[in-house]
This record gives C-alpha cells, sequence and structure tokens, in this order.
C-alpha cells in the first residue's frame, strides 16, 4: 500500500506554500493511494503568516496564493485519498487545507475558527475547499463571529468526520476501510463531485482577487502588522 504523509505548517507564507507544493507534487509522481496531513502537537495550522502579510508582501503575492489554491484543488481533485489528522487549533487558511482532505480526523480538544473577518479580510483563496463541506450560510457564520468552534460543534457542522483519542488508530482503521476502492474510481469521484455545485475555480479566483486588493490597504497592513507583533 503507498501511503505518504505530509507536514502542514503552523503559518502559511511563500516559503511554507512553496515546500507544501513540492510535498503533494512528490506524492503525485510516487502514485500514493493514501496522503496523511499533520500539523504539529499544538497546531494544525493557523493560516497566513501575519509577519509575511504585513512586510512581506509587495503586491506581488497574488502567484503564492494561487499556489496554495491549486494545493487546496490537487487535494479535492487528486488520485489519492486524502486523511487530515488533526490536533490543536485549526484558523483561517488551515481550515481550508482540512476541508479539502477527504476524510478528517480530529482530537477532541482541537478548535476550528475563521478569523479573516475581524482583519478586515474573507477567506477568499480557500472558499472552494470549504464549500467542500460547509454550507454557505455556515461559512458566513464562522466569519461574521470569528470565534472558535469545538471539535464537537466542527463534527456537527461536517468539518470533520471523526474524533479520536489515538489519531494514529483511527488512521489506520480509515485506511482499512477505503484502501478498496480504486485509484480510478477515487480520482473520478473526486473531480465529478468537484465540478458538480459551482465554477469553483472561477470562485476561488475571485476571491483571491478580493483578498489581495484588501491585503494591500494600508489599514489592512497596519492592523496585520500590530496584531503579529502582539503575537
Amino acid at each position: 500500500m503507498m501511503f505518504r504523509e505530509i507536514n502542514i505548517p503552523t503559518v502559511l507564507n511563500s516559503g511554507s506554500i512553496s515546500d507544501l507544493t513540492t510535498q503533494l507534487t512528490e506524492c503525485e509522481k510516487e502514485n500514493m493511494r493514501f496522503v496523511a496531513l499533520k500539523g504539529s502537537e499544538t497546531v494544525f495550522c493557523n493560516g497566513l503568516d501575519l509577519a509575511w502579510a504585513a512586510g512581506s508582501m509587495k503586491g506581488d503575492d497574488f502567484e503564492d496564493m494561487k499556489n496554495y489554491a491549486g494545493f487546496l484543488k490537487k487535494l479535492q481533485q487528486g488520485n489519492f485519498i486524502s486523511i487530515a489528522l488533526v490536533k490543536g487549533t485549526v484558523s483561517g487558511g488551515g481550515m481550508g487545507i482540512v476541508c479539502a482532505c477527504d476524510h478528517v480526523i480530529a482530537e477532541e480538544t482541537s478548535t476550528y475558527s475563521l478569523p479573516e473577518g475581524l482583519l478586515g479580510l474573507i477567506p477568499g483563496m480557500i472558499l472552494p475547499s470549504l464549500l467542500n463541506r460547509l454550507s454557505s450560510h455556515r461559512i458566513k457564520k464562522m466569519v461574521l463571529t470569528g470565534k472558535k468552534y469545538s471539535a464537537a460543534t466542527a463534527l456537527e457542522f461536517g468539518i470533520i468526520d471523526e474524533l479520536s483519542g489515538n489519531l494514529q488508530k483511527s488512521l489506520d482503521e480509515a485506511i482499512q476501510t477505503m484502501r478498496s476502492c480504486k485509484p480510478g474510481a477515487v480520482r473520478d469521484i473526486k473531480e465529478i463531485l468537484y465540478l458538480s455545485s459551482s465554477n469553483k475555480d472561477e470562485l476561488a479566483v475571485k476571491g483571491m482577487h478580493v483578498l489581495n486588493q484588501r491585503l494591500q490597504e494600508p489599514e489592512i497592513k497596519q492592523r496585520l502588522k500590530d496584531l503579529s507583533d502582539f503575537i
């Protein structure tokens, strides 16, 4: 059985996005049947690197956004079964990874949030991934409140598939239940469902343009810098 683990970064910036893309490309080249995505013990992924957003972006970061959107699209359409193993916090862009996966196993202490609205932003480039698991109403509610939701609520919303006290054991069991599905069927069902509800590629581009424009506004950049300095 072909299996590989991808290390998820704590935050997303140009370097970590490039690394994610490289890791997933290698999985595709090696025809992996299963890809497990795993963060640290306390953080799965907190999304955008605020220091990078506040200081490093110079208006040419759209290519990084496209690369990240491409990474998320591959998770949703790829010829493999993606399984997220979630500990700790999932926030912002990290929600895109979780929601793009085919199966999500999480610890009961994990939390989930879309705080972009609190910064004057939107979860633009991850909208197609969010719609893979969430209704538009729930996405809107999470953005409007910006609050952290518990794992129990995330299970109710459909963000995660199962709660577990032993992620490795649950991963082994999940692989066992899905290993008989042939690669062609995996690819076809994922691709058809990706395209079924809306033009997600167009949605991703629109979302990225809106997010990119907002990130260049002085007020937004200062807000990000202040928060980054505080953290």
